[in-house]
């Protein structure tokens, strides 16, 4: 479902969806390979004069693209790793992206505020991070901006609810809950932000999957079976009455 969302010790799904999440543990091992071989990739065809006119102009295009945030916009990215393509599958109508952020200017540059886990953020807390290392074309093969209609006072408190996420030290939500708020996933953190902030005002759909099995691994609830699970797909955030697209950017890779 996002970056860094189902990792070892998180989610399997037993579902019609074209996705094979056992055999995405079987390959976490192989992942850090793949992001490790992709970085020397970029690092060698930076000699490459070609490439290196090629990545100004991507550098002049991410440049372009953070010229147009706003507080409170919502940053979607994507990544050509296993682990992404399949977490993109968990939307229903575009599968574009598979992670997302908030963006809040402080001290005169955006910074995302996100949920993840995983190899890039092994602490599972909230975090924020600068624009440009949140969409680096290093580790990424594209982003998307997007915006809420948010009042002024109404991205205040979207914000005020983001940095307390940060400051109660808020984990990863690895059981995929929409029912607790003591651990949150991605799009969970940004779908209960927004709800809180406009007073109801906006509140996203989900998606929703039948015949659900929670396989955890360790988990000691991992023979339950429900009939029915909910959840907030990454293009639930952005395709809906309240959000509107600023900006897609690919990365040809």
């Amino acid at each position: 479902m996002y970056e860094g969302c189902l990792t070892t010790g998180s989610l399997f799904f037993n579902m019609k969806k074209p996705v094979n999440l056992l055999f995405f543990l079987c390959t976490v091992a192989a992942m850090v390979l793949l992001y490790s071989c992709g970085e020397n990739s970029t690092t060698a065809a930076a000699a490459d004069p070609a490439a290196s006119n090629s990545n100004k102009q991507l550098l002049t295009v991410i440049k372009n693209s953070k010229a147009l945030l706003q507080d409170g916009d919502l940053v979607m990215r994507s990544d050509n790793d296993f682990e992404s393509l399949t977490l993109q599958n968990f939307s229903d109508s575009d599968r574009s992206y598979s992670h997302a952020g908030i963006a809040f200017k402080e001290d005169g540059k955006f910074l995302i505020y996100h949920s993840m886990t995983g190899s890039e953020n092994p602490s599972g807390l909230v975090r924020k991070d600068p624009f440009d290392s949140f969409v680096s074309p290093a580790r990424k093969t594209g982003f998307g901006i997007f915006r809420y209609q948010l009042s002024a006072t109404e991205k205040e408190k979207f914000h005020t609810v983001l940095k307390e996420n940060i400051s109660k030290k808020i984990p990863f939500d690895l059981t995929f809950s929409l029912r607790t708020d003591d651990s949150l996933y991605c799009s969970e953190m940004i779908y209960k932000g927004l709800k809180i902030s406009t007073g109801e005002r906006i509140v996203l759909p989900t998606s929703t999957l039948k015949n659900f099995q929670p396989k955890i691994l360790g988990y000691k609830y991992r023979n339950v079976f429900l009939k029915k699970y909910e959840y907030v797909s990454l293009d639930n955030l952005y395709l809906n009455p309240f959000c509107k697209e600023i900006t897609r950017v690919t990365y040809n890779q």
